[in-house]
């Protein structure tokens, strides 16, 4: 008695990407309170052995689908900045950075919310957010000094926190104040006057 046709593999080759963008979805809607493998599982339509063979634990997948947030955040604020040329409005890309890319999604406002909560109690998480921090620091850096990149980014940081927590965005012009409030007085970078011999 022959032995019975092995089932074919299903073909998937982006079922990892996948689990990842679901665990978002569900970080998103349910909060890291609401991440189970069944509700992965259900918004990814993939099986739970699918995801244990990926993913030894659920604090991986959180881990690793913060750091895709992280890096899809940090990667359009940069391309924002590095595209802020040194005749334009540095306030107005800043605006935009926020407005446009930022903010401009709900879910993603959602899951930022997760993300700073979760930075509090876990330091793994918080690694993940100083990293977001200082990218953004360095990218703000390409325009002036380092103490008011550090400053914007403390506004930049803040008004995320508070969208996140409202659920709403901040009129662009209440940004744009709170920005120039935060550059005044700000050297451009490639203005800075090179320190000399003696403060050297």
């Amino acid at each position: 008695m022959g032995s019975a046709p092995r089932r074919a593999r299903r073909h998937d080759p982006d079922r990892k990407e996948r689990i990842v963008v679901s665990a978002l979805d569900v970080l998103a809607r349910d909060g890291i309170a609401g991440i189970t493998h069944r509700a992965i599982g259900d918004a990814a339509d993939v099986p739970l052995g699918s995801i244990t063979y990926h993913f030894a634990t659920l604090d991986d997948i959180v881990h690793r689908a913060f750091e895709t947030h992280v890096d899809k955040l940090a990667g359009r604020f940069e391309a924002r900045l590095a595209a802020c040329h040194e005749d334009d409005d540095l306030i107005e890309c800043i605006v935009s950075a926020i407005t446009d890319d930022l903010a401009a999604h709900p879910n993603e406002l959602a899951v930022t919310y997760e993300l700073y909560g979760d930075a509090v109690r876990r330091p793994k998480t918080r690694r993940l957010t100083q990293r977001w921090m200082e990218r953004a620091e360095d990218a703000l850096a390409e325009h002036v000094d380092r103490t008011t990149a550090r400053l914007l980014d403390v506004v930049v940081e803040g008004l995320m926190v508070h969208m996140s927590i409202a659920q709403q965005p901040i009129p662009k012009e209440e940004v744009r104040n709170l920005l120039t409030m935060a550059a005044s007085g700000a050297q451009p970078r490639a203005q800075r006057t090179p320190p000399t011999k003696e403060q050297s």
